[in-house]
């Protein structure tokens, strides 16, 4: 089984799965590891107990397809409006055989946003697209365990608590039945070892729903739908400057029943410089400018350039330090072309004379 890399914009804590046939591979925040076998179904996902994962994440941009609450990177404070918990169910196709895929769920609930530690500003929107570039605050003397939020302003990592016995309901299970209840593990939640869940684990007009019975916070309750697993239709993935970028994908019934998120990264391994991002309704297509292009090409440019897009359909609840968030997505990632830019990751796969860099480009 080939999995896409980079499931982690919406991931922060580390990640392992197991696939029906026992086979087991874990992945971190970026997503860098992937099931060596395929199976038609898969053993659902488990967080690392000390991780903090809240709707946005420090890895580079705004958070895919947040509300305007997610991602934030203020203060919080009673019924405060920003995420401080999230409950994600992420469904991650075989690009070799759409026929099978796997399922991660994790869940954890803190007492603030997670914070940031990159500052990305807007610079240019177009077409339910922005260009983003990111800056890094400056601390003295340095925030030692905590986070340099803002110039000389340190914010320290929000602690995990719990919430109770949750249930989630409407994930398929292989077994039969779609209750399942997650466990607890060090203030975070994750299924039982051994659950295995059907692929797909859910169609778009199913109802995917979350009980919290309730622990250091109030008891809260969470419904979204499902959505249809996600793949790319486009056949030409070359950027080039002055020319717009044209993605193609298929279409749900009901293009407001889901919100479609896309990120056009083509600098991540040699430090970000920019990226575009897009929330755009499911229509099937979308049209990134070729000035908004173009603008991010001049930035700068590394190994690996991808695309990646993220269905998504979600639900907020409030309890006292902030937002609850339950997160139901699936997603599609492709290798982005561009024309002088051979990517690499040894001197092997360079042409002869040169040398794979640092930001895994042959020069």
């Amino acid at each position: 089984m080939t999995i896409s890399r980079l499931f982690g914009k919406i991931a922060g804590p580390v990640l392992c799965a197991a696939l029906a046939s026992g086979i087991s591979a874990c992945s971190d925040s970026k997503g860098d590891g992937s099931p060596g076998t395929s199976g038609a179904g898969n053993v659902a996902g488990s967080a690392s107990a000390g991780s903090n994962s809240a709707a946005g994440s420090n890895s580079g941009g705004s958070t895919a397809g947040s509300n305007s609450a997610a991602g934030s990177n203020s203060g919080s404070g009673p019924f405060s409006q920003q995420v401080v918990g999230t409950f994600q169910v992420q469904v991650l196709g075989d690009d070799a055989d759409p026929r099978t895929g796997m399922t991660k769920i994790v869940g954890q609930v803190g007492d603030a946003p997670v914070p940031l530690n990159v500052v990305w500003t807007v610079t240019k929107e177009e077409g339910g697209c922005r260009l983003e570039r990111p800056s890094a605050p400056f601390c003295e003397p340095a925030c030692g365990a905590d986070v340099c939020v803002a110039e000389n302003e340190c914010r320290p990592y929000p602690t995990n608590h719990s919430v109770g016995a949750v249930t989630l309901q409407g994930v398929q299970l292989t077994t039969g039945g779609s209750d399942l209840t997650l466990k607890e593990i060090a203030k975070a939640y994750q299924p039982p070892a051994g659950t295995a869940i059907a692929y797909p684990p859910f169609g778009a007009d199913d109802d995917v729903s979350l009980h919290a019975a309730g622990g250091d916070y109030a008891a809260f309750e969470l419904s979204t739908k499902g959505v249809d697993p996600l793949a790319f239709t486009s056949s030409d993935f070359a950027l080039d400057t002055g020319k717009p970028f044209v993605l193609t994908w298929d279409a749900p019934a009901d293009p407001k029943s889901s919100q479609l998120y896309v990120k056009l990264d083509i600098s991540h391994h040699g430090g970000a410089k920019g990226l575009i991002e897009c929330d755009v309704d499911d229509t099937g297509s979308l049209t990134i400018s070729a000035a908004l292009v173009s603008e991010l090409m001049g930035l700068g440019v590394a190994g690996f350039p991808s695309v990646i897009a993220i269905r998504q359909s979600f639900d907020t609840a409030q309890i006292e330090p902030g937002l609850v968030r339950l997160e139901v997505s699936t997603r599609a990632e492709h290798s982005v072309s561009i024309t002088g830019v051979d990517s690499c990751t040894t001197d092997a796969d360079c042409p002869t004379g040169e040398k794979c860099q640092m930001d895994l480009t042959c020069k």
